[in-house]
């Protein structure tokens, strides 16, 4: 996936932030860090990596048209597109001419519970430490875990080949309360890049 395409994907997240959130959306997240890690790094990174099928044992549910609609066609006709828990959540993983992707995304407005809560304070330092741990050794983060910072890591490049790279940003929160819905998710790797 070229930068340019990378960045739009992952501003689709700031976007989504800015919807405003319905009067009938529940008003409090649980924290589900464990959930959130395993999602980037047993689920997408797996998929990604090692093709290992992601969310296995989570609730896949069929795919509506807003769902899809969500979705960029390349991703809906080269894999695999659900809800993931609830219509809150679209997950599409797959492999086309650029990339090996898994990708996560909130669909609002939705009444449905917010399931992927984190606390922001902390929350990039911990993600950096498990990123730098699989070789996501390159980062930007220009602020504070908040959906009006972009926040990414990557692999250094090999041979100007885009290597493994993921982002990661909150898409919605509850005014007052100190958890942030961590519903962006983006983990790739370019086709023929040997991220093992």
């Amino acid at each position: 996936m070229r930068k340019s395409q990378w960045v739009a994907m992952a501003l689709l997240g700031s976007v989504l932030s800015a919807l405003p959130v319905a009067a009938s959306e529940p008003r409090t997240i649980e924290d589900n860090e464990p959930l959130v890690m395993r999602i980037i790094f047993d689920d997408c990174l797996g998929f990604v990596q090692k093709d290992i099928a992601p969310f296995e044992g989570l609730a896949l549910l069929p795919i509506t048209a807003r769902g899809r609609d969500m979705v960029r066609a390349r991703y809906t006709e080269n894999g695999a597109i659900h809800h993931l828990f609830s219509d809150r959540y679209v997950v599409a993983w797959g492999e086309d001419s650029e990339d090996r992707y898994c990708i996560l995304l909130t669909s609002r407005p939705s009444d449905e519970p917010m399931m992927l809560g984190v606390e922001p304070a902390g929350f990039p330092t911990r993600l950096t430490e498990r990123a730098d741990a699989v070789g996501m050794t390159e980062n930007d983060m220009p602020g504070e875990f908040s959906p009006l910072n972009t926040m990414s890591w990557r692999k250094p490049d090999a041979d100007g080949k885009p290597g493994l790279r993921m982002v990661v940003m909150p898409t919605d929160g509850v005014e007052g309360q100190k958890i942030v819905d961590a519903g962006l998710i983006v983990v790739a790797a370019g086709s023929d890049s040997s991220d093992d």
